[in-house]
């Protein structure tokens, strides 16, 4: 059978996941379930099922939903890693005014206020966004797969026959192909 490339799909698929994760008007519908990760998966699936000649599964979206997410995580993170850093003093003012436990604020207002730990967390952050964002564009290949793949139970295409193979031999019903 033919091989199915992966490499198309996949850096469609990444780059939809990473770019719209880090968005700031689109960062919402990523914060619902991963939003982009799911249509980024989905896509990859569809662009792989409309490139291959043959029934793609599962197993097949779930590597491609894979590939689209470690493309679209590192995206993510190599963009959204400095603004984390440069937004956590803000991120944890914040939620040092919504949490009302003195403990809590002062634990907040201590990252805020250290460089070294604003770092961290921030890096935190995004490789726990990547990880999300990796497993569910995995589902996303998944649930593409199952929505778009419509020739679950046909017959693989026929083989090739190269030009100079020998023509069968009269009555015989293997096309040709030696006997094992």
């Amino acid at each position: 059978m033919a091989q199915v490339d992966y490499k198309k799909p996949a850096l469609i698929g990444g780059a939809i996941v990473g770019l719209l994760s880090v968005m700031p008007l689109l960062q919402t519908l990523s914060a619902c379930l991963c939003l982009w990760a799911w249509v980024g998966g989905g896509v990859a699936a569809k662009i792989l099922i409309s490139n291959s000649p043959q029934p793609i599964t599962s197993r097949d979206g779930a590597k491609v939903g894979l590939l689209a997410g470690l493309f679209g995580a590192l995206i993510y993170f190599v963009i959204e890693t400095p603004l984390a850093i440069w937004q956590m003093q803000a991120m944890m003012d914040t939620a040092a005014k919504i949490v009302k436990e003195p403990q809590a604020v002062e634990l907040y207002q201590k990252i805020g206020q250290n460089p070294s730990l604003r770092v961290i967390f921030a890096l935190l952050f995004t490789v726990i966004g990547s990880l999300f964002t990796i497993g569910f564009t995995v589902l996303g290949g998944m649930v593409g797969v199952k929505l778009f793949e419509k020739r679950r139970n046909q017959a693989p295409p026929p083989p090739y026959y190269p030009s100079n193979y020998p023509p069968p031999p009269p009555g015989d019903d293997q096309g040709g192909w030696p006997r094992s």
